[in-house]
This record gives structure tokens, sequence and C-alpha cells, in this order.
């Protein structure tokens, strides 16, 4: 991958004096302090872990060093140093740091920015939002060559829209680096990867800090690229820790995690009537435009069954979850039926009993409400709140703000949220009519420790109370709280029957 950075990258500051100096900054947004009196200094070879909490200020942090939020009136000072004049706007810096993050992507999400990848990498040459011109045989040359170097050739002509969310962040990378950026910020990289993409991504991280330096968020520090060589830990705004960092080798998979047996067979040993199957799925075919997505899906959820959905970026997973929300329908040939679930023709209904929550629900979630708002808009499975709620929802609300530790949290406004945050509250929303199924597209991604064992207990919770879970995840070790596997790559079932572990 010897071209992915071009020679012509912009120049670094001399060494001896920092790109980036942060000197007592607030930072604040909507009137509230998220970051407080930084003092932080970014030299040319330092590559930085930005490590802490859902809600630390991470995001903020980085926001802050690329220029999109500006220190607090009369709290300190913000320089730049690329290696002319120094700077304390952002003017230039936006041209020479380019961040990639869950903001970034969303924003293709909520404005429907339904380019191919090559397209997208395009935008970076271009330095737009979006390609805006028509490309020249060099630029789509370049654009094709940084695909190639990040092995993603076959993307190049898919949709932006129809990319998994780990293929997505992957592009975007390679757009970033169209740039050809003095700093590259990554927030949360490895968010949605799968274990492989998670390999090449460290890989090219190790590569690009040949001659950029990185800067990635992280909740914890195992599994870090070898490069990174600084730390920077924050606690509710705060810095905590600053210095030199000394990776770890990664624990091998098979002492990290419990180890997952999937009988191959579906028969069970127990009796299926006609009663107990909510959703059945015969030689289903899903279509995305001209591309089959899926292919001959046959399966069945019957009660007591809570399904782990497995499988690489882009095999189809996220596709499967939309047919069983009723978003796509499978074409002529195939089937779907939902036998456990009253009155499934009623949209409306249907929504209330078979709730869903993903990435994509959080990028579309656009209408400004608070927590407390966003968790009572579950009750019309609207995007926002739209009446006012009767005692009873009310009482409801207040138990799901306590039980998925919110209630600090009830007033503010979901966009102020860490990512981690926010995926906790539309959680809550998805079950406050007590739904027959949940469906969960990584519910664990952006989640810090805590959370992430906060998640998993209310996930018991959710299931003790009736409801069924089909959740894609990357994560394998989170198995507790299901009894089946279902495999999809390439669009095809692989693998499906119990789980248990060894």
């Amino acid at each position: 991958m010897s071209k992915v950075i071009s020679d012509d990258a912009a120049p670094y500051a001399p060494d001896d004096q920092p790109i980036v100096r942060l000197n007592k900054v607030d930072v604040q947004l909507l009137r509230r302090t998220v970051l407080h009196k930084l003092t932080w200094d970014l030299f040319p070879g330092e590559h930085w872990a930005i490590v802490g909490a859902n809600g630390s200020g991470k995001t903020s942090f980085l926001r802050l060093i690329s220029g999109n939020l500006w220190p607090a009136p009369q709290s300190g000072t913000r320089r730049y140093n690329f290696g002319k004049n120094l700077q304390t706007d952002a003017v230039e810096a936006l041209t020479r740091i380019t961040l990639v993050g869950h903001e970034l992507q969303d924003r293709y999400v909520e404005r429907g920015w339904n380019f191919n990848a090559t397209e997208v990498v395009l935008s970076g040459i271009y330095k737009t939002d979006i390609p805006r011109k028509e490309p020249s045989p060099q630029d789509i040359k370049k654009a094709s060559q940084i695909l190639h170097e990040l092995n993603l050739s076959h993307l190049a002509k898919r949709p932006f829209l129809e990319l998994s969310r780990g293929e997505q962040r992957r592009v975007l990378i390679a757009r970033a680096l169209s740039f050809n950026p003095v700093i590259l910020i990554l927030d949360e990289p490895l968010a949605g990867l799968d274990t492989k993409a998670r390999r090449q991504l460290n890989s090219t991280i190790d590569h690009i800090s040949k001659k950029i330096s990185i800067l990635c968020s992280y909740h914890v520090t195992i599994d870090l690229p070898i490069s990174i060589n600084r730390i920077l830990r924050l606690d509710n705004g705060h810095v905590v820790e600053s210095g030199k960092f000394f990776p770890t080798l990664p624990i091998p998979t098979e002492t990290a995690a419990a180890k997952i047996s999937v009988e191959l067979s579906k028969n069970t040993g127990d009796t299926i009537t006609s009663d107990s199957v909510i959703i059945d799925i015969q030689n289903a075919d899903i279509w995305l435009n001209e591309r089959k997505a899926l292919t001959g899906i046959t399966w069945q959820l019957l009660e007591g069954e809570h399904w782990q959905v497995t499988g690489s970026n882009g095999a189809g997973k996220t596709t499967f979850l939309r047919m069983l929300h009723g978003q796509l329908r499978p074409a002529i040939g195939g089937s779907i039926n939902f036998s456990g679930i009253e009155n499934p023709e009623n949209i409306w209904v249907l929504r209330q009993q078979i709730a869903w929550v993903s990435p994509e629900l959080q990028a579309g979630y656009w209408y400004p409400s608070t927590v407390r708002q966003c968790i009572s808009s579950g009750f019309d499975s609207s995007i926002g709140q739209t009446r006012k709620l009767k005692q009873n929802e009310l009482k409801l609300v207040d138990e799901l703000l306590e039980q998925f530790q919110l209630i600090d949290l009830a007033e503010r406004n979901v966009k102020t949220l860490s990512y981690g945050q926010f995926r906790r509250v539309l959680i809550a929303r998805a079950v406050v009519y007590k739904p027959k199924v949940l469906l969960l597209d990584e519910p664990w991604e952006g989640l810090d420790p805590g959370n992430f064992e906060l998640v998993t207990r209310e996930l018991d919770q959710i299931i003790s109370r009736g409801t069924h879970l089909v959740c894609v995840t990357h994560l394998h070790r989170n198995i507790s709280q299901f009894n089946r596997a279902l495999e999809i790559e390439d669009g095809r079932i692989t693998r499906l029957g119990k789980l248990s572990t060894s």
C-alpha cells in the first residue's frame, strides 16, 4: 500500500514545534461545558489514542482539534503550526486535518447521499461534501487506486447507502486519505467492523502513520494499532492521563471470549406447532435496486428463541433485519408471514410489536428531542414526541430512564449525547410497548465497558418480560442472551442452529 499517502502531502511543523497546541481550553455545547481547561500538544511523529467512557468528551475533543468546534470565549487558546505562520483560527486546519466519525457517516444517511464509493472518494479529492463536477480520467484513476490499496475495489460501484455500516466507514477513510491531510482523526474507527476488517484497518492505520499524524478514539486500549505511541484519557471532560503509550499484545481469540458451538441442524427436538411460529420466511430473495442482497432465505422465529446473527461486513445481516421489520418484502416466489403478530397488515401495529434499533435509526432521528421525549416517541413509533402521554405511559418512561441509568440525561437534547449514550436511549425507546420481537443491529457498538454491561443486563430483563431478540453483532462473546445462531455470508444462510458455549 505504498501509494495511499501521496508524496505531495502537506508538510509538518518543525520537529521541535507542536502541530497543534491547546492551552487551558474549554468547549461548550448548547451552553454546557463539555471540555474543561485542556492543555495538550501534538508533535510530529506522535499518534494518539483518545480514550474514555461514553460522554467523557472524546468526540468533542476530536472536533476541537479538527477545527469543527471552537474554544469557549475567553477560555484559552488553540494554535496550529503547519510549517508557515502560527494560526489561532481554523481556516487552514479545516483543509489540513480530516475527521472521520459517526457524525460524517450519519450525514450521508440523513441527507440521502447515495453516491457510489468511487464518487465518495472523488468528493475528497475535490474537497467537497459531494462530487460537484465531471471527474477527469486522472482523478478517477486516483480514486480507484486509493480504493484498491485499502482493499475496497469490490465496492467501487456500490451505492453508499446500500453498504454495511463497516463498509461505509472504510470508504469514508478512503475519502479522507484523498484530502492528503497532515492529521487524520478517526472517531471509534473499529465500530461496526468484523474481525478481518478490524485487522485490515489497523494495518492501514499503521501504514498511514508513516507520513501522517493519527488521532483515534477508543473506549479501551485493547487491540490498538501498533503505531499508537501516546494516550490521552478523558473523564467527564477533564484530562486524567496524558503521555507515552506502550501497547500490549492482543489477547488470543480463544481466551478473549467463550468459544461458540453451533449445532448445524435446525431440528431441536421440540415440537413445532403453528401457534409457536412468530415469523416464517420461505425462499425469500431481497433485491436492492439491481443487486440481489439476500438469496433463498428460509427461516423461522419460534416462541422462546433468541437469535444471534453473524457474518462479515456486507454479508446481508442488516438487510435481513429490515425484512423482519417489514421495511423490505421478498421478491415474487418467496414469502414472509408474521404468524405470531396480531394484525400485521397494520404497519403501525406491526411497529409496536416488532421494534428495531440500528445505526440507521440513530442517524435518521433528526427531530430535536430531549432524552425523555425520545423515549416517549416510542409509543407511536414516531421521530419526536407527537402527543401528551397518559399517566401510565409517563410512569413507564420514568422506569426506563432509571433502568437504563438515564435520569441525569433526561432533559438533555439527544444530539448532545455521545454515540453510545444515544444508543441506550433508542433501546429504551424500542421497548416502551414491550414488543413481541426486538431487532437489534450492533447494539453494543459505541459503548464503553460500563454501558456495555448495562445494556447486556437490560437485555436479560427485556427477555424476561417476554420479548424475543434477533441481534446482529460482531461481538461473539455476548452470547448469554441467545440460544440460536444464524450466520449469513454473501446474502445466503450458511449456518443456523442451537447456540451454546464450551
